[in-house]
C-alpha cells in the first residue's frame, strides 16, 4: 500500500509539507498558511520556555551592556558610547530600563523578554529565507525544515539566557541576506539597496566586527553583482547609506578613545589572544615595553599578592570590564606568526566543535540529500546567495584568526545552511522523502528539547537566583547601595554586587596568595583597602576558620558560600 492510500499517513506527512490541503467541503486552506501558524507557534513556545527558565541569567558582558543603558537613562551624555562595547544593544534595552526602573527582580526578566522578541523575529526571518530560496523539488518541506533548523541553531549557538547583542547580530546577518536576495528578485530593488545599507550599518552599531565584515561583503558583491539591472549602481547606494549611518558612531567612539578607531574590540582581542598581553583585566604593564605601556593603569595597592584599585574615573559594578579600552589605552599589538598560528589552530578546532554541536542539523542535510535524486534540468543559480555563502565562510575564518564562540556565528551558519538547502531543493524527492523529512524534523526538535531542558533555570514563579538572594544578604550585612567593595579573586561573576547596586573598586588578583598571608598580613592589606574607600571585602568559598577574623559566611543552596568582611575605615 502506498502512502497515498493511507489517510492517517497523509495526515502525519501533511504537518511537514507545505502545499494545498482540503480539510472539508467548502473549507479549503493551504498547508502553507496552516504550516506557517503551526511552526510560528513552535518558535514562540520554544522561545518562551527557554526565556522563562533563564529569565534571571546574567553574564559579565551583559552587566556592561545593562550599565551602559543605565548610564544613558540616568542622563549621562555619552552613556551609550564605549570604546569596547557597541551601543546598539544598550539602545534596545534602555527603554525597558526606563520603564521598569532599577528593581532587578523585574528588570532582568523584562530584558530577557526583549531578547525573546528579537529571537522570534530572527527565527521567523530564517524560515522566510529557507522558503524564498527553495526550488520546486523540495519546496513543500521548506517551512518545517527551515523552522526546526533555524531554531536549533539559534538556541544551540546563543540561547536566550545570554544578555548580549548576538540575537540582534544574527537578525542583521539574516536581514542582510534577505536584502541581497530581494535585489535580484524584487521590482523595488532600489528601495532594497537602501535597506541593505541601513541593515549593514545596524550591524556595526550592534557589534564592531561587523564593520569590516560588511565592507568585505559589499566588495564581494561588487565583484560578483546580483542578477539585476544596474546592480553595481544599487550596491553603490547601499555602500553610501552604510557609510553615512556608520560614520557618526565611528566619530563618537574615536572621540571616546582619543584616536581614530572603529572600536577597540579587535585590537584588544588580538593583544590578548595572539600577543598574550595580560588578558581582560588588570594590565599594569609587562616586564618589557614591547606591547606598549598602559596610559591608565589601575593603581597597585600591594604587589604580593597583587592588589589593584580602580575607583575612578569609571563608575560601574566592575569598572575594569565596563570599558577595557580605557584601562588598556597604550597597548600596542604586534603581529606574531607563532602566536597567530597557535590561535588559528585553536580557532579551527573551535569551528570543528561547532560542527559537532550542530551534528543533528548536518546529519539531517545528509539524509535529505540521500533521499533525493538529481534533476536533469538545472535552474539558474542566485549569484547573491553564492556570495553570501562565501561571506559566511570568510566570517568564520576571520573569527578563527582571533577568537571563536558559537554565538558569534549563528547567523552565518543559517546562511550557509540556506545556501545548501537551495541547492538541495533543486533535487527531486524519492518516494520515502516525506517520512525521512518527518524523521529529520523530529530529530531536530528532540535535540532542541534537550538543549532547552539543560540550559534553563527556575520555572517556578517564585524562583529567585542565588545572586539576588546574596544581594539581600549583603544588605542585611550592612552593605548599602553605592558602597565600594573589594573582591578576592575573580570578579567577573560578582553578580551579588551587581544585585546589591554596589561597586567593586578593588581586587586581590591572586586569591591563593591572599589566603596564604598570615592573619597580620591580611589585616595590613585590608587596612590599605579601607584607606581607598572600600567598605567590605567579598570572597567565594571562605573557610569556616575565617570567622575568627571577622568574616561572615553566607551559605548558598549548592553548599558553596560567599564571605563578607566589613572593614573599618581609618580615622
Amino acid at each position: 500500500m502506498s502512502s497515498t492510500d493511507c489517510a492517517p499517513c497523509d495526515a502525519t506527512i501533511a504537518f511537514f509539507e507545505d502545499d494545498p490541503l482540503t480539510l472539508s467541503a467548502g473549507n479549503t486552506i493551504t498547508r502553507r498558511r496552516a504550516g506557517a501558524w503551526w511552526w510560528g507557534a513552535l518558535i514562540v513556545v520554544v522561545g518562551v520556555l527557554d526565556a522563562w527558565g533563564s529569565r534571571y541569567n546574567l553574564n559579565p558582558d551583559g552587566i556592561s551592556y545593562i550599565e551602559m543603558a543605565q548610564h544613558a537613562v540616568a542622563g549621562v551624555p555619552d552613556g551609550f558610547i564605549n570604546g569596547y562595547w557597541s551601543p546598539g544593544y544598550p539602545m534596545l534595552v534602555a527603554p525597558v530600563m526606563a520603564i521598569m526602573g532599577h528593581d532587578w527582580v523585574t528588570v532582568i526578566p523584562a530584558l530577557h523578554l526583549a531578547n525573546l522578541l528579537i529571537f522570534v523575529v530572527t527565527a521567523g526571518l530564517g524560515v522566510r529565507l529557507f522558503r524564498a530560496t527553495s526550488a520546486p523539488g523540495l519546496s513543500r518541506y521548506a517551512i518545517g525544515f527551515g523552522t526546526a533548523a533555524s531554531v536549533v541553531i539559534a538556541i544551540e549557538c546563543i540561547g536566550l539566557g545570554l544578555m548580549t547583542p548576538d540575537f540582534g547580530v544574527m537578525f542583521v546577518v539574516l536581514a542582510t541576506a534577505w536584502c541581497c536576495l530581494q535585489l535580484e528578485t524584487s521590482a523595488r530593488s532600489w528601495r532594497w539597496a537602501v535597506a541593505l545599507g541601513l541593515v549593514l550599518a545596524m550591524g556595526y552599531w550592534l557589534k564592531g566586527i561587523m564593520l569590516p565584515l560588511n565592507g568585505l561583503l559589499l566588495m564581494a558583491l561588487f565583484v560578483v553583482p546580483p542578477r539585476t539591472d544596474r546592480a553595481r549602481m544599487k550596491l553603490g547606494i547601499a555602500a553610501g547609506v552604510f557609510a553615512i549611518v556608520s560614520l557618526p558612531l565611528m566619530v563618537l567612539v574615536s572621540a571616546r578613545v582619543g584616536r581614530v578607531t572603529m572600536g577597540e574590540v579587535g585590537r584588544l582581542n588580538y593583544a590578548w589572544e595572539i600577543d598574550e598581553v595580560t588578558p581582560f583585566v588588570g594590565w599594569v604593564g609587562d616586564s618589557t615595553t614591547r606591547f606598549g605601556a598602559p596610559a591608565h593603569p589601575p593603581q597597585v595597592v600591594q604587589a604580593q599578592p597583587q592588589t589593584l584599585t580602580f575607583a575612578s574615573p569609571i563608575r560601574a559594578t566592575y569598572a575594569l570590564w565596563f570599558d577595557p579600552s580605557y584601562w588598556y589605552a597604550g597597548v600596542a599589538p604586534h603581529f606574531d606568526a607563532t602566536g597567530q598560528w597557535r590561535v588559528l589552530r585553536h580557532g579551527l578546532h573551535d569551528l570543528a566543535s561547532l560542527a559537532h554541536v550542530l551534528w543533528v542539523v548536518i546529519a539531517g542535510v545528509i539524509v535529505l540529500w540521500l533521499a533525493s535524486v538529481r534533476r536533469i534540468e538545472p535552474e539558474p543559480r542566485s549569484r547573491a546567495l553564492t556570495v553570501l555563502a562565501c561571506w559566511s565562510v570568510a566570517a568564520a575564518l576571520v573569527y578563527a584568526l582571533v577568537h571563536v564562540e558559537s554565538r558569534y556565528l549563528a547567523g552565518f551558519v543559517v546562511i550557509g545552511l540556506v545556501a545548501v538547502w537551495s541547492r538541495l531543493s533543486r533535487r527531486a524527492p524519492r518516494p520515502a522523502m516525506p517520512w525521512l523529512m518527518a524523521a529529520v524534523v523530529i530529530a531536530l526538535l528532540m535535540s532542541l528539547g534537550k538543549n532547552v531542558a539543560e540550559n534553563t533555570g527556575g520555572f517556578q514563579a517564585e524562583y529567585r537566583p542565588d545572586y539576588l538572594l546574596d544581594a539581600g544578604k549583603l544588605h542585611d550585612a550592612g552593605i548599602a547601595r553605592g558602597d565600594r567593595l573589594a573582591m578576592v579573586g575573580d570578579a567577573f561573576e560578582a553578580y551579588a554586587a551587581f544585585g546589591a547596586h554596589a561597586l567593586i573598586t578593588a581586587q586581590v588578583m591572586d586569591s591563593t596568595g591572599y589566603w596564604q598571608l598570615s592573619a597580620a598580613g591580611r589585616s595590613a592589606l585590608q587596612g590599605r583597602l579601607a584607606a581607598t574607600g572600600v567598605s567590605a571585602v567579598l570572597a567565594n568559598n571562605v573557610g569556616a576558620e575565617m570567622v575568627a577574623e571577622g568574616w561572615r559566611i553566607l551559605m548558598r543552596p549548592d553548599s558553596s558560600n560567599m564571605g563578607v568582611l566589613l572593614l573599618r575605615r581609618p580615622e
